[in-house]
């Protein structure tokens, strides 16, 4: 656009632009002009450790360059990467869990870093659609954002040939009779476009300091160790201590060297030293092999170039050769193997020498790489593949990490709440209906705890788990309010064994993707039937696609008690569904919340405890010191306690469990913390909880029958009416719900937990 035309915008039009302008300006700053390379080395000097890493540590430092955290996972506390949260990209391409995933994988890329260079590919394995691509795709993404920061400055170099003018005869420039010839500048590297004849890039993005021959390169690495620069125990990149130039850079550097008669320094000259960004799109430094691919690297000639005829004869006269493909791309960063084991073996054994060695042979020349390699593939490819003759040779270059399906849904979930919103949709989103896809995805990938060895309770308990107390106590820690707080805690100290399901036929190998659950989804927001994408909706999707059972390998399997059931899975999705409804109708009637209950145990937990010391305790009214209330205490026992139990007997194991949990909480250094004892009893408030609904069955079934005859349009009597309008704005405002969504979840709930009082 002419500058002209600029003063016809308007006004938020010009300063939008300017505002763009601005930041593509201040980008072009942060980039740096080109250096010479006198330049570069000071910088190298001044942080050695910064300039002096090879890919592994150069990945490694980028994923502890976004930081980390301690979680609580069913394996135990594990770290999770913030560089797969994606924040920097504003959450897109953000991977839920997998952190046994990421742990591998950083502690491969360290074992690269101690022994100084890559050794090994690392092969993602897991069912199709287990994130492994994702996986890799956020590692390329940290890379490029990594490499545009401070801490993340990375360098390589180009070949600038100058204007005759600047120049001497013996690189193969005529001398002008009587051209008066500038002073040569100590560094070609900052000429100006229009003084320039020929630039050669390094096509392997060679590291500068490679321009140092290699005895002269460890001298200077030691004198920076000597004086403190790096330190002692530093492993450096072999890349670095033996690594060469690639053979055109080789060719060109021996040339001019020979053409200046052996003077380095005027062979530096020619070398732009510039910051070299990591891109995926342009294949900077990333790059992927597709399955599809036979040739990774290859040659051609390149001094026939119409655009290199300015070179001097010094250079032009060398058969020089462009070296391309994908392994010459990812050169000093990352080379991803897209479903490794799709391609014919024959077309990737080079990667047995190349992983150990970090060399590609080609017709004319050899390639030193330093690059990590890592790739992916399915389980039945894998499985495939370990029958082949020449496996255990593969196998020693080869590190597997497992990416098995999610088996959490609070993770599960995360994948949805990026990938599916109303905007997307086009219309409201219903709540829960998320979390029961999620739920349904896990449970389908579950399978029976494994029990051998196991003896007693802990053994009947576990085999006792069904799919649905299985997924809750993965994603809360906590078991089934139906076991004694003893045995919750053994199953709890056994769960990262069940989790960790060793063997090739794992937990979460076999299951619905998130790529089915996405398309059960987004089929559910089109059904014609409804405005709104809801549970119904979604329960529907999920019974059609059972009707096929050839379509998906985790539609076949054998049912193992409930698992693997899907009728039964479906069931359990719809129980939960209710229980969901349930809680939120009720609280939204205001006839209960979950404060009640907790008021009520909070008070009989207080007159229990002085009953046991024989202490009265203050009445609240009056301030007068009282006896323990027997009655209340009675009636609270009369739903809670089991009928086998003396109460007597019941109090003293119930304040035992409040000590043992007191005492762990100090432990775990949260000693002035108060005890929330829905979680210490979670089988006490349920019971206490269908107690309520229990009693007042009539009532609320009522209470719902006038909140669908409302939004029908009948009238209602006036404290009726203010309760169902009540009931409406509780759903709608504080819940997420529209009118419709509402009325279709309320009136399941009546069909399916009240019918038999219709």
């Amino acid at each position: 656009m002419r500058r002209a035309a600029w003063a016809k915008l308007p006004g938020m039009s010009k300063d939008l632009i300017a505002h763009i302008a601005s930041g593509i300006q201040a980008h072009h700053a942060r980039a740096g002009s080109p250096l010479g390379f006198e330049e570069y080395l000071a910088l190298l000097v001044a942080e050695p450790a910064l300039h002096c890493r090879g890919a592994a540590e150069y990945l490694r430092d980028t994923f502890d360059f976004f930081g980390s955290q301690e979680i609580s996972t069913p394996a135990g506390k594990l770290r999770r990467f913030a560089l797969f949260d994606q924040a920097f990209a504003g959450g897109l391409g953000r991977v839920a869990g997998q952190e046994e995933a990421q742990n591998s994988i950083y502690r491969l890329l360290n074992n690269f870093v101690r022994v100084g260079r890559v050794n090994r590919l690392i092969l993602l394995h897991g069912p199709n659609g287990s994130a492994k691509t994702s996986l890799i795709r956020a590692m390329a993404r940290g890379l490029e954002h990594y490499s545009s920061q401070a801490a993340g400055a990375l360098y390589h170099f180009r070949w600038v040939f100058p204007s005759s003018r600047f120049t001497h005869s013996h690189i193969g420039f005529g001398q002008k009779v009587g051209a008066d010839l500038p002073a040569a500048p100590a560094s070609f590297a900052h000429l100006p476009p229009e003084d320039v004849d020929a630039v050669l890039a390094c096509d392997l993005h060679d590291h500068p300091l490679l321009l140092i021959p290699p005895q002269e390169r460890l001298r200077l690495l030691e004198r920076l160790r000597e004086e403190g620069r790096l330190p002692a125990d530093a492993v450096l990149p072999e890349a670095l201590l033996r690594g060469d130039l690639c053979p055109r850079c080789r060719q060109i550097h021996d040339a001019l060297l020979s053409a200046y008669d052996g003077n380095a320094l005027d062979v530096l000259r020619h070398v732009q030293v510039q910051r070299f960004r990591f891109s995926l799109r342009y294949r900077q430094g990333i790059s992927v092999v597709e399955p599809q691919l036979h040739v990774d690297a290859s040659e051609k000639q390149v001094t026939a170039s119409r655009g290199l005829a300015a070179l001097p004869p010094a250079v032009s006269h060398l058969d020089l050769f462009e070296l391309g493909g994908p392994l010459v791309d990812a050169n000093r960063g990352l080379l991803e193997y897209n479903d490794l084991l799709k391609r014919p073996i024959d077309t990737f054994k080079y990667l047995l020498v190349t992983c150990e060695s970090g060399q590609v042979t080609l017709d004319r020349s050899s390639l030193f790489l330093d690059t990590v390699f890592i790739g992916s593939t399915n389980e039945m490819l894998l499985d495939s593949f370990k029958g082949y003759a020449d496996f255990a040779s593969f196998k020693g270059r080869l590190e597997l990490v497992r990416v098995p399906y999610l088996r959490r849904v609070s993770e599960e979930v995360q994948i949805y709440r990026d990938q599916i919103s109303e905007p997307i949709l086009d219309r409201h989103l219903a709540p829960h209906t998320l979390y029961l896809a999620s739920l349904w995805a896990v449970l389908t990938r579950l399978r029976p705890i494994e029990v051998d060895g196991l003896t007693g309770e802990l053994k009947s308990a576990l085999q006792s788990l069904n799919p649905l107390e299985k997924a809750h106590l993965y994603d809360s820690g906590e078991p089934p309010p139906r076991f004694s707080s003893a045995l919750a805690r053994e199953i709890q100290a056994h769960v990262p064994e069940a989790f960790a399901q060793p063997g090739q036929d794992y937990e979460g190998r076999s299951g619905a993707s998130a790529r089915e659950v996405r398309m059960l989804l987004l089929n559910a927001a089109q059904r014609p039937e409804r405005k709104c994408l809801t549970p119904l909706g979604l329960f529907e999707e999920i019974a059609e696609l059972m009707r096929d059972r050839t379509v998906f390998e985790f539609l076949q399997r054998k049912p193992d008690g409930e698992y693997g059931d899907m009728e039964r899975l479906l069931h359990r999705v719809r129980e939960e569904y209710l229980e969901l409804l349930e809680d939120e109708a009720a609280e939204a009637l205001g006839l209960v919340t979950s404060a009640s209950y907790r008021d009520l145990f909070n008070r009989y937990v207080q007159h229990v405890s002085h009953w046991l010391r024989k202490e009265k305790l203050q009445d609240p009214v009056t301030g007068q010191p009282v006896p323990p209330d027997e009655e209340m205490m009675k009636e609270v026992e009369a739903v809670v306690r089991p009928a086998d139990e003396d109460s007597a007997v019941f109090r003293r194991n119930l304040i035992s469990r409040i000590g043992a949990f007191a005492l762990d909480a100090g432990r775990a250094g949260q000693g002035g913390t108060a005890l929330d004892y829905a979680r210490v009893f979670p089988e006490i408030f349920g019971r206490l909880k269908d107690d309520f609904m229990k009693k007042r069955r009539a009532t609320i079934q009522r209470a719902y029958q006038n909140f669908l005859r409302l939004q029908g349009g009948e009238a209602l009597e006036a404290r009726d009416e203010q309760q169902a309008t009540r009931m409406r704005d509780t759903l709608i405002r504080e819940r997420g719900y529209c009118i419709d969504c509402a009325q279709e979840a309320v009136a399941y709930l009546l069909k399916h937990r009240y019918q038999s009082e219709d």
